[in-house]
Order: C-alpha cells, then sequence, then structure tokens
C-alpha cells in the first residue's frame, strides 16, 4: 500500500463500489492468481495495486447488520414493495392505478396470513398445555395486539425516518393494515371458523366428533387464488400493450411474477417452521413428562393436530403443494423458450461461454418472455396443485407420507439453519444477493417489508466522495454498486464535484430501466451523464445482467480472453481495458 502514497498519489482517487453479495473488505482488489504448489499447499499472487490513491467501499457488511432474519422473514412483505414499484410509463394513468390496486390488495392478503400463521403458532403452543376455552379464544386478540404493536414499530423506526417519504400514502398504508389486522382479531375472537362443523372441503374429522372446518387450509386456498388472481389480471394487462411481440406494459408482468411468489412463499416458509415448533414441543414435553399428551380441540383456526399422527394436518404438507407449482412454473418456462422466437433451451452441454451468452439473451429477451410466462405459469400452477390435492387427499400414507414427513423435517430445519441461525453459507449468500436486489427500495408499499440499505450506502459513498473533493475522483462500481452511485450522481451531488463514473457489469440499462421505467427513466439517466466528467460503461456478452446503459459510453469487452477464462459478470476488477482507462483519468505527473 505504501507505492499508493508517493507523491502525486493524491491528486487522484480511485473508490471501488461492490455489487451484490456477501463482501469482505479486500474483494474489490480483484481475485488472487493461484498456483497449486502440492495437494496441501497453495500459493497466490495478489492482484496489482494502482498507482494513486484506492479506496475501497463496503456496504455489504453494514446491509447485513439491516438483513438479519427478521428481514428474511419479512422477504414477502418485500417482493410486494418491490412490486409496487414497478409501474409502466407511456401508457397513461390506468396501469399505474391497476399496480396500486393490485399491490395493494395483495399486501392485505399478507398482512391477514401473517396474522393467521401467529395465530396457528399460538395454538400449537397451547395445544401442550391444555388451556381452557377461554384462553384459547384470546388467542386472536393477542396475536392482533403483537402484529399491530409491530407494525407501529416499523413505522416508527423506518416507514416515518426514510428520506423523501413523507405523505398522506406513507401514514394512510400502515393505519389500513392495523385496522384490518384488528378486525379479523376481533372477528376470530368471536367467531372462531375451526369450530364450524364442516363435511366437505377442507375439514377435518375429529375423533369421538363430526367433522370440522380446516380454516387454515381454507385460507391457504384463498390466498393463493386471490393472489392468483390478481396476477392474471397484470399478465393479461401487459399482454394488451404488445406491439411486434414487447409489451410496453411488461414491468407488470414482472410485478405480478413477485406477487405470486410472495404468499406461497410465506405459507410454506411458515409451515415449515410450525412443523419444527411442533415437533420440538413434543419431543421436550414428553422427554420431560412437563404435560401430559395434548389433546384433540376445536381451536380457532386448527381444528386438529395431533403430532403422533403425522397425517393429521394439511398444513405439514403445504411445503409440497408449493414444490409442485414451483415445477409447473419451471415446465411453463421450458416450454415458452422452446417454442418462442428468443434465446431457445440452455446450452447445458456447450460450455460456460455459450451458457453465459444464453442468460444474457435470456436477461434481453425477459420484457418479452414474461408476459407469455406468467398467465401460463399460474394456469398451471393452480392445475397441479388442485390435481396434487384431489389425487393425494385422504390417500397418502404408510411409508411414502413417512419419507414426505422427513423431507419436510430436513426442509425445516434448512430454514431454521439459513434463516434464523444464520447457517450454510452457500443459501445464506444467495439469499443475501437477493436481499440486495430487494432491499434497494425503501419501504413504501407494505409497512411490514425489510429495510432498505440504500441511503444509508449513498450516504457514506457520498461522504467518502466529499472528503477527497480536493483531488479529482472516480468512481468504479461493479453490478449493483453502479445503481447505489448513479443514485448518489442524479440525487445526491457532492457540491461542484463531477467525478468520473465507470459502471461494469450494471444492470441499469436490464433490470432497472427495464422494470421499473417509472423511477430509471431516461431523464435520470441523463442526470446521472450529466453529472459526472466522464462515464463509461462496461459490459460482456457472458454477463447474465451487464448491457449497454443509456447516456453512457458503452463498451463491450472479449470474454473470454486469450487465456481461455470465461468471466461473466465476475472479475471486472483486473480487466485490464478497464485499469488502463482508470489510470488514464488520473492526472498527468510533472
Amino acid at each position: 500500500m505504501g507505492k499508493q502514497a508517493g507523491a502525486g498519489s493524491r491528486s487522484f482517487t480511485e473508490i471501488r463500489v461492490h455489487g451484490i453479495g456477501d463482501h469482505e473488505y479486500y474483494t474489490s482488489l480483484g481475485r488472487p492468481v493461484e498456483k497449486r504448489l502440492n495437494a496441501w499447499v497453495q500459493v497466490a499472487a495478489p492482484p496489482p495495486l494502482p498507482e494513486h490513491r484506492l479506496r475501497i467501499v463496503n456496504w455489504s457488511r453494514s446491509r447485513r447488520r439491516k438483513t438479519g432474519f427478521l428481514w428474511y422473514l419479512a422477504f414477502p412483505f418485500t417482493l410486494a414493495n418491490v412490486a409496487g414499484r414497478m409501474q409502466p410509463v407511456g401508457t397513461g394513468a390506468a396501469p399505474a392505478a391497476l399496480l396500486r390496486a393490485v399491490v395493494g390488495v395483495v399486501a392485505v392478503v399478507l398482512t391477514v396470513s401473517q396474522l393467521a400463521w401467529l395465530i396457528i403458532l399460538g395454538e400449537t403452543i397451547l395445544r401442550y398445555l391444555n388451556p381452557a376455552p377461554s384462553a384459547l379464544r384470546a388467542v386472536p386478540l393477542v396475536a392482533a395486539a403483537l402484529l399491530i404493536a409491530w407494525l407501529a414499530h416499523r413505522y416508527r423506526t423506518v416507514v416515518d425516518v426514510q428520506p423523501g417519504q413523507r405523505g398522506s400514502r406513507v401514514v394512510v398504508v400502515p393505519l389500513i393494515h392495523a385496522a384490518v389486522v384488528l378486525c379479523t382479531g376481533v372477528l376470530l375472537g368471536i367467531a372462531p371458523p375451526a369450530q364450524l362443523i364442516h363435511g366437505g372441503w377442507p375439514s377435518t374429522p375429529t375423533p369421538g366428533g363430526p367433522p370440522r372446518l380446516d380454516a387454515m387450509a381454507l385460507w391457504i386456498a384463498l390466498s393463493i387464488g386471490i393472489t392468483f388472481a390478481a396476477a392474471l389480471i397484470l399478465a393479461v394487462r401487459a399482454n394488451s400493450g404488445s406491439r411486434d411481440g414487447r409489451s410496453s406494459n411488461a414491468p407488470l408482468a414482472a410485478a405480478g411474477v413477485l406477487l405470486a411468489v410472495s404468499v406461497p412463499l410465506m405459507h410454506a416458509v411458515t409451515a415449515l417452521v410450525r412443523m419444527v415448533l411442533d415437533n420440538l414441543l413434543g419431543y421436550v414435553t414428553g422427554l420431560f413428562g412437563w404435560v401430559r399428551a395434548p389433546q384433540p380441540h376445536s381451536g380457532i383456526l386448527l381444528p386438529y393436530d395431533i403430532p403422533a399422527d403425522p397425517g393429521d394436518s394439511r398444513l405439514d404438507l403445504f411445503p409440497f403443494l408449493a414444490l409442485i407449482a414451483a415445477a409447473a412454473v419451471l415446465l411453463t418456462i421450458t416450454v415458452v423458450l422452446a417454442t418462442a422466437a428468443g434465446p431457445g433451451l440452455p446450452p447445458l452441454t456447450s460450455g460456460k461461454a455459450a451458457r453465459g451468452r444464453w442468460w444474457h439473451s435470456v436477461s434481453t429477451h425477459a420484457p418479452r418472455l414474461l408476459p407469455r410466462i406468467l398467465p401460463l405459469a399460474l394456469v398451471l400452477s393452480l392445475a397441479a396443485m388442485a390435481a396434487a390435492i384431489t389425487l393425494g387427499e385422504g390417500r397418502l400414507g404408510g411409508p411414502w407420507l413417512a419419507l414426505a414427513i422427513l423431507l419436510l423435517q430436513i426442509a425445516g430445519a434448512i430454514v431454521v439453519l439459513v434463516v434464523l441461525l444464520g447457517q450454510l453459507r452457500a443459501l445464506r449468500e444467495v439469499l443475501g444477493k437477493i436481499a440486495d436486489v430487494a432491499g434497494f427500495w425503501p419501504v413504501r408499499d407494505h409497512p411490514l417489508a425489510g429495510s432498505s440499505y440504500r441511503d444509508a450506502a449513498v450516504d457514506g459513498i457520498s461522504g467518502l466522495v466529499g472528503r477527497n473533493a480536493a483531488a479529482e475522483v472516480v468512481l468504479v462500481a461493479h453490478s449493483q454498486g453502479s445503481v447505489l452511485c448513479a443514485w448518489l450522481v442524479a440525487h445526491a451531488p457532492v457540491g461542484n464535484l463531477r467525478p468520473h463514473l465507470v459502471t461494469a457489469g450494471s444492470p441499469l440499462g436490464s433490470v432497472y430501466a427495464t422494470f421499473f421505467p417509472a423511477t430509471f427513466t431516461p431523464h435520470l439517466l441523463g442526470r446521472v451523464a450529466a453529472g459526472t466528467r466522464t462515464w463509461t460503461n462496461y459490459w460482456r456478452g457472458t454477463d447474465p445482467v451487464g448491457s449497454p446503459v443509456p447516456h453512457a459510453t458503452n463498451r463491450e469487452l472479449p470474454d473470454p480472453r486469450d487465456d481461455g477464462i470465461v468471466r461473466g459478470h465476475s472479475d471486472y476488477w483486473t480487466e485490464p481495458e478497464i485499469v488502463t482507462h482508470v489510470a488514464r483519468l488520473a492526472p498527468r505527473r510533472a
């Protein structure tokens, strides 16, 4: 590092900003060149350092503090929050109004679903205590009070303190959700639906009594039906704006995808958590003999559930329905890719470079493909789940049921390890990358959405640029870092300083300007160009998200280079053309 402090080096500062994923402080230096000496020892040459002053921004470490296990549990709400920003432009006011209405409906469905699962978890715990009926009736009110308190806390600590987020909508949305929670909790306390005698589907036979309504299973079916219908409305509207195979309403289809995923995801993950909790309580209480075995009861949403009977609750098997729906979606995507004029099926045996170019082509064609895929995927998913229920209801048993329960127990343990305990690094890194994309947007359309890191990260980068204002500054940003730097230049310029901007593997054109056109407008990108001395954007044809960006000087990099290594979306920091370009921006020494 001493070389950077040499004479004349302080007249120019390079600030590197990394992209999505969990990064350590020095990952923005580039990958070291490794060499294996033997089976036990490796040696690595560090990547070269520039002669000018270099500063490395790491916003990933601060983002991790904002994205703890509560952030991941709030991920379904975050999907709805992101979907609310996918407003199309140039198509009139009707699509925007439709999007707001649909997102609002699904957001309320998510909140009611969260309340329902809190009640289910409360009932699961109380079953082992064999409470009096009056205590059981209090569960919906307690759950509603807890959820309203959390809504108030989130509004006070997150929503209300966000810069530029004040206004009537900021207050009205949390109030609507709190009112819905209160009314639902009171209604469930007064008239518990699981006590209704019901012989049709979904009903649960109770020992020594008539079958009763499986209220939570009914709500799961209704909530998924409402959400899929809302997503289908967006898909139809997106296809109605198609011209020459492309849709100006393509963001609506992307919003429909996020909404369609949010509700089944909440039900599947929480069902796994409930299963783990239920079995853990059964094991602990049985081991220590603290209470007698739980007895059947007529509850609020849970009519009958005994751990000794693995087939007693539909809730435990819902994650399999979610997997069936996911398989139907995958089949739909495969069929559309194989038949549509576009990238075709992935070249699995053609090498990494061909696969990279295929992914890049898929990203390019996504605005055209999503409006076609979404309606087919929704219909096929519903049909597949309905068929699974019809064919499997009351027929699954024996070793197959035992195997299914075992697989679900393993899945539940994985959820606990990843979401609650932060273990399993590979899966945690995937979730971290998803969090980096979704967490860019401040909380607006659902008060329980995960907190945004954007303003904190931009403020930090702005402060660093301001401290180096006496020198010329170049911002070198990779992937999501380019979005943060573009937002900084467009919205929070540092005095009269106009830095150079170098972006690499940037999703500004492929993702943000495409699916968030009301925010990342041509005017905003024009302000970025006007606020920088130079703006050069590098991308590769093997990069899934890197693409040309309007108003920037775009340069495509060859991949693979002479060494034959396919770099795709990674390793831009040591790309010779970028290193040379940044070095040329530095003032000449006397």
